[in-house]
């Protein structure tokens, strides 16, 4: 965003629209002892700069900083390096039409927004298998933990004589998801229960059994999961709905649907996800947004936004707002949620990379990942001093292997960005890393890599420092 500096002038017919006499009197409610004084010794600016000045300071800045694309990079975790179609920014950046970040409040006067949020939705529906799909959650996890609360509500409207209140969190959730979900529990009184990963990495059939009882309203479990290893969602489901209670899916990488199987398919009751990976830059980490989808017979209990094809007056196509009856602004005595919105431009670049894609791209992008990946499996597994954990379980873009701990930033000065380690996010043991593959993950950036690691290992071992 481009400066344009205050005048005195400026300034203070600003304090006189506001009605204060003063900057000091308009900063009165912050104690005087913490405001910092621009002739005290709290903070030294440089000299006033010109605009050639600033732009040749902050390029000198700029080139300080360095990003994934500078790096062999094998970072995921939720967050992933895909490519995004210039088509993609064109059309979601650059276009005046497109240039909001809401759903919208007056839907007769939006028909443009209107319209891709329908076709975002039949995307969504189109990915997961199932009948209808919302506007939008958040992210990821704010749409975790609004399919749980969902959950839970179809659970205890279908038992209203039993005291359903468990959550049943199962396997290697994303922490930051189950973060979410936990905080959602304890504001509304829910009971928590934790169900981990066994040997395989996948979801401890015998521990969930275990788990069940006619207190659990809903389980929810994620795969691909945090480990990257594909859960047997069908076997999942046997197990909840044996129990009657409802099963909730989420996917931090929704291009897994290129080639797994769908939610619906498995029997999933509610699938949700987190949709940067298509169409949308990792961002530092942020914004993005998350999808939620579920069967037609539960759409009354879904949150957010849904919205609907009709016909106008004249019978030409139209689009308008089918549900928004669960919000804060109307009928919030029956309120589900407190979401009446999400980010609507991300979730539009998304719609936008899947157009570019078409069905056919769509799956080949899939294959591409996954055929790298298992090259990367193979060739981390050969290393020695290295071991592939979980290496029987199936996977698709993630995997984790175990080695010495501490070697990150000997391979960021190599140019490598190498996997996450897990220990830092209390989610593995110290040497444990999670290494995520994506189309942009070449073969060579894969055996340079290995090469690095394989190199460091030795070094190590005979004493030699890292």
């Amino acid at each position: 965003m481009p400066f344009i500096q205050n005048t005195d002038e400026d300034r203070k017919a600003m304090l006189d629209a506001i009605g204060v006499a003063s900057i000091d009197e308009l900063y009165s409610d912050i104690p005087a002892d913490i405001r910092v004084k621009e002739d005290g010794d709290k903070i030294r600016l440089n000299p006033s700069m010109g605009e050639l000045e600033v732009t040749r300071h902050i390029d000198a800045l700029l080139k300080k900083t360095r990003n994934a694309n500078d790096f062999a990079f094998f970072r995921g975790a939720g967050i992933y390096n895909h490519h995004v179609s210039t088509l993609t920014d064109h059309i979601a950046l650059y276009d005046g039409n497109f240039i909001t970040a809401y759903t919208p409040y007056q839907p007769e006067c939006s028909q443009g927004t209107l319209t891709t949020v329908f076709e975002f939705q039949s995307c969504t529906t189109a990915l997961t298998g199932f009948e209808v799909s919302n506007a939008g959650m958040y992210d990821g996890a704010s749409a975790l933990a609004e399919a749980v609360m969902m959950g839970y509500r179809l659970t205890a409207d279908k038992f209203r004589k039993e005291t359903r209140e468990t959550v049943v969190l199962a396997g290697a959730i994303h922490p930051e998801y189950a973060g979410t979900v936990k905080t959602y529990c304890e504001t509304t009184g829910l009971k928590l229960v934790t169900v981990g990963a066994g040997p395989d990495g996948r979801v401890d059939a015998d521990a969930l059994k275990q788990a069940m009882s006619r207190e659990v309203a809903v389980v929810a479990v994620q795969s691909p999961n945090f480990f990257g290893v594909i859960e047997d969602v069908e076997s999942l489901v046997a197990t909840t709905h044996e129990n009657e209670a409802n099963i909730v899916q989420v996917i931090a990488e929704p291009v897994s649907l290129s080639l797994l199987q769908t939610p619906a398919e498995a029997g999933v009751d509610i699938c949700v996800g987190e949709g940067q990976a298509i169409g949308n830059h990792m961002f530092m980490g942020g914004p993005a947004f998350g999808f939620f989808a579920s069967r037609k017979e539960n759409v009354r209990k879904m949150p957010g936004r849904i919205v609907s094809e009709t016909t106008d007056r004249d019978g030409r196509r139209a689009f308008a707002l089918a549900l928004a009856t669960r919000e804060q602004h109307i009928r919030r005595e029956k309120a589900t949620s407190n979401i009446c919105t999400n980010q609507a431009l991300c979730a539009l670049r998304a719609l936008i990379q899947l157009a570019a894609w078409g069905k056919g791209g769509f799956l080949e992008l899939g294959k591409q990942i996954i055929s790298k990946t298992q090259y990367a499996r193979q060739t981390f597994g050969a290393i020695m001093g290295v071991e592939l954990l979980y290496a029987e379980s199936p996977v698709f873009n993630e995997f984790v292997i175990r080695t010495k701990a501490g070697l990150d930033k000997a391979l960021q000065a190599q140019g490598i960005m190498g996997g996450i380690p897990l220990e830092d996010i209390c989610m593995g043991e110290p040497g444990d890393y999670l290494i995520a593959i994506t189309e942009l993950t070449t073969k060579a950036d894969i055996d340079s890599y290995a090469s690095a690691l394989a190199d460091l290992l030795q070094t190590s071992d005979h004493g030699g420092k890292e």
